[in-house]
């Protein structure tokens, strides 16, 4: 169990959470959010104790995050036309003249082949997917 005596009595959370472990529950998370914030506006020293704890909290709540709130990925340029001809009513097929034949567009969806300029040019056009969301 941590030492309580190392940060001062005014920097001392209600909240305070012996770290024994990864952080495992919405509880113990905002235990240590709120301890965080404490330790941030105490504005421990470098090497003190409480930058040490501020440190070591500051990785489990960030190890906990990627577990339980992870960045949404990127959709693919794939997935981005895809996506737009479903809206527009349109099928891969109708892209084989703006692309350069159907075999193109395979390539293009079995991701064998990238986009060149003037295909994403068009495919902005046509479908309306602004020019950097078709760059891979």
């Amino acid at each position: 169990m941590p030492a309580l005596h190392t940060i001062p009595s005014h920097t001392r959370s209600r909240s305070r959470i012996p770290v024994t472990h990864p952080i495992r529950t919405v509880k113990e998370y905002d235990a240590a959010i709120t301890e965080i914030e404490t330790l941030l506006d105490h504005g421990s020293p470098k090497g003190s104790p409480e930058y040490d704890r501020l440190d070591l909290l500051s990785v489990l709540v960030e190890a906990y995050e990627a577990e339980h709130y992870p960045e949404p990925e990127s959709p693919t340029p794939q997935a981005m036309v895809d996506f737009m001809l479903d809206q527009k009513g349109m099928t891969r097929a109708d892209l084989a003249a703006i692309m350069g034949g159907r075999s193109r567009v395979s390539d293009f969806f079995a991701e064998k082949r990238r986009l060149s300029l003037a295909q994403i040019q068009k495919l902005r056009d046509l479908l309306s997917i602004p020019a950097d969301l078709l760059i891979a």
